[in-house]
């Protein structure tokens, strides 16, 4: 495998995309370093810092990190103050705050690696894709926020001149862009962890209803994507998260390991079907 062009997509989730950095993890045990990398959502993060050649251990601090300091802090003050016409559910700063802190002052002409982020645009409705040939003195930092803002939960962020939300919103797995030019995509679908919401529709908060809707929309899309897939040959890993919440962390070392097992089984998967046909070539497996 070290020796194909393999590109990296990750998947959207919410703090469910902690299950990347076990991903990443997986990948360096195996040697393989992608030429690539695209994310969306929470994706983005961990693809950016990837690109960005963050070392895993400062991934894995940041992840424990997150018990002190939660990403999603709901903003009373503008709920109190514009009632529903407040601009999000959640306060913005926590979330800028940590990308500014990855990412600093760092354009996408400035990574190591080619990175692709998924956000769409919130006037036209149309996904955009930011990277170097597109947004090249864009803000890595200021891209990501974006592609993490889910709509009405996190303020939209601005991306040269233009108001863009989370890419999951119709492009959940960022995998077109980077497939072009590679033998062999690695495709990270949290699919499998869709939210539940809770057997007593009357006591199920707005919020999580909306995150278990969300979760389905994207699922959905995810696997018509996957389906009507026609570019490189795909390894799709699925960490098995099914108890792991959207935006709660929990805890964050049994998110990452789950997402380490699930690429070890994918690669293993590969190069037990690569041996047993005598192809040198990747294959499609989900």
């Amino acid at each position: 495998m070290p020796r194909l062009r393999i590109a990296l997509a990750l998947g959207s989730g919410g703090l469910k995309g902690l299950a990347h950095i076990g991903v990443l993890r997986a990948l360096a045990e195996a040697e393989i370093r992608p030429v690539a990398y695209a994310g969306a959502s929470a994706g983005s993060l961990v693809a950016a810092a990837a690109a960005h050649d963050i070392p895993l251990a400062d991934l894995r601090r940041l992840a424990d990190g997150l018990l002190r300091r939660p990403i999603f802090q709901v903003d009373y003050v503008n709920l109190l103050r514009h009632g529903l016409r407040t601009p999000a559910l959640y306060r913005g700063g926590p979330l800028r705050a940590l990308c500014n802190d990855l990412f600093g002052d760092v354009t996408f002409r400035d990574l190591g690696a080619p990175l692709v982020v998924s956000t769409v645009d919130v006037e036209t409705s149309r996904p955009v894709r930011l990277d170097a040939s597109t947004a090249p003195s864009a803000s890595v930092a200021e891209a990501v926020y974006a592609s993490c803002a889910l709509p009405g939960l996190l303020p939209p962020g601005s991306v040269d001149g233009r108001l863009l939300m989370d890419g999951s919103v119709l492009d959940p797995l960022a995998l077109g862009a980077v497939a072009r030019g590679a033998d062999l995509v690695i495709v990270v679908s949290l699919d499998r962890s869709a939210s539940r919401a809770t057997s007593v529709v009357g006591r199920i908060a707005a919020p999580g209803l909306w995150w278990h809707a969300q979760s389905m929309v994207m699922r959905n899309v995810s696997r018509y994507e996957l389906a009507l897939w026609s570019g490189p040959p795909l390894l799709v890993v699925r960490p098995d998260l099914r108890d792991v919440h959207t935006v709660r962390v929990g805890d964050p070392a049994r998110v990452i390991e789950a997402g380490y097992e699930a690429a070890r089984a994918a690669l293993e998967r590969w190069e037990d079907r690569a041996v047993r046909t005598g192809r040198g070539a990747a294959e499609d497996i989900q």
